[in-house]
């Protein structure tokens, strides 16, 4: 293979080290760009990028500066012109970086969240682990991208057991291959709307810690399907609740979603009315420690923005963005089920728990980086936003009425119930969805007369 002429952002400890295996895998480094060094082989800083490609013959250019903050590098990649040099800022293995191209599946969710300006935040476990350790768990849900990586969390906190629960059979199945040598792993197909189903389930594994993941969440499906949104996501949740009482359980925690702030459309609409249950549990039984965790997007999960755009890049474009100033809260898998197993042991009882998310990311930004890095010349188009879907979303009603806990990452919101929904009348609406009484409209007209705007 004809060597390549390759440029290295970054003359510190990982510039080097990627120029001497660059060097030995027969490439030729012509040197290096840099703000802060100026020996003689760095030829510019990163801001002349384009003409040392020029006059270097430059290939390839490869950025490594693993510290640089995030809107840096974006003003890097709007000054460089990727139309005939390849680019990666993936300084891993040289192996990854000597092909052709780089390919998007090469960039990690911490890669995407560098891309668009905010750091992963790392949670200190310890007191979780003491929360954990040697005590049985039960995780629905555990099939989906959220909950697989919570069941293999905290089976390496040191759970006695970990029960995981789904109704998805690939998806337990494959699970179970990948949790294979885990310890004290056990896998259940079960629906949680199925209550006699979920009674067996609690009988015979006694769970002291409770993990509710289990949600259909993609909006516009939803939208079509309101019944069954209902049903599942908001009986489902009350089923495991009343059981986890019954069962004794210590610990309860109800995974929600940003969407369910304001909700403007059935998905939203159905996490709220589960958090209200949790409220509601949590004042029926004091015994039991409920919580409420609330987060944003979740880079690298089933059915993400980022799966789309993948997917989009592979197949050569377009990428497809709703709307120019669509701008959504993210965070990486590793921080949600962290986030998730913190929330037990942080606040009192019936609190939502959220995670300081920072700024929220133009979805457009977010295309346009990973144009620029990995698929120069693939067009972004806007589609307009599909039904129920919010140009931002918020993670609290009132600012006023969060509260700090010990840990600096995560709050505490304490929301009053609105007048308009009352737990009898949730379990009526489910009532009447789980029978399939309900049409379509009469359940999105019962969601507006609890004070919901669902578009």
């Amino acid at each position: 293979m004809t060597a390549r002429r390759i440029l290295i952002v970054g003359r510190g400890t990982a510039g080097q080290a990627l120029a001497a295996d660059a060097q030995q895998h027969g490439d030729v480094v012509v040197g290096f760009l840099d703000d802060v060094e100026t020996a003689s082989d760095v030829r510019g800083t990163l801001s002349e990028v384009n003409e040392v490609v020029r006059a270097e013959a430059v290939d390839a250019v490869y950025f490594a500066i693993p510290s640089i903050d995030a809107a840096s590098l974006r003003a890097f990649l709007e000054v460089l012109d990727t139309s005939d040099v390849a680019f990666s800022i993936i300084p891993r293995t040289y192996q990854t970086l000597s092909r052709e191209t780089v390919a998007v599946d090469d960039l990690s969710d911490v890669d995407v969240l560098d891309l668009v300006g905010r750091r992963p935040v790392k949670h200190d476990l310890e007191g979780a682990r003491d929360l954990v350790r040697g005590r049985r768990v039960l995780v629905t849900g555990a099939a989906g991208s959220i909950g697989s990586r919570l069941a293999g969390l905290l089976s390496a906190l040191g759970a006695a057991e970990v029960v995981c629960v789904d109704w998805w059979e690939n998806g337990v199945f494959r699970l179970q291959h990948r949790l294979e040598a885990a310890e004290g792993t056990e896998f259940v197909v079960a629906d949680v709307k199925n209550r006699a189903r979920m009674e067996a389930v609690f009988a015979r594994h006694r769970p002291e810690l409770v993990f509710h993941a289990a949600a259909y969440k993609h909006v516009p499906l939803m939208q079509e399907n309101p019944g069954e949104a209902i049903a599942n996501n908001v009986g489902g949740t009350d089923a495991v609740l009343e059981l986890a009482v019954a069962h004794g359980v210590s610990h309860v925690v109800y995974v929600s979603t940003d969407k369910a702030v304001n909700p403007v459309n059935v998905m939203g609409a159905s996490k709220r009315l589960g958090e209200l249950l949790v409220a509601d549990w949590a004042a029926r039984a004091p015994q039991v420690q409920f919580s409420t965790v609330r987060f944003g997007n979740v880079i690298q999960s089933n059915g993400s923005v980022m799966e789309t755009f993948r997917r989009q890049i592979r197949e050569g474009g377009p990428i497809t963005v709703t709307d120019p100033e669509v701008t959504r809260f993210f965070m990486t898998i590793d921080e949600a089920s962290q986030l998730i197993i913190q929330s037990a042991v942080v606040g009192r009882s019936g609190d939502i728990c959220v995670l300081d998310m920072g700024e929220p990311v133009r979805i457009q930004d977010l295309a346009r980086s990973l144009v620029r890095t990995v698929a120069p010349g693939v067009e972004i188009v806007f589609t307009g936003l599909r039904p129920g879907e919010k140009l931002y979303e918020e993670l609290s009603y009132d600012p006023e009425l969060v509260a700090g806990t010990a840990n600096d990452k995560i709050f505490v919101l304490r929301e009053s119930e609105p007048a308009s929904v009352t737990p009898e009348g949730i379990r009526a609406l489910v009532a009447a969805c789980a029978a399939s009484a309900s049409t379509d409209a009469e359940v999105v007209d019962a969601l507006r007369a609890m004070g919901f705007a669902i578009r």
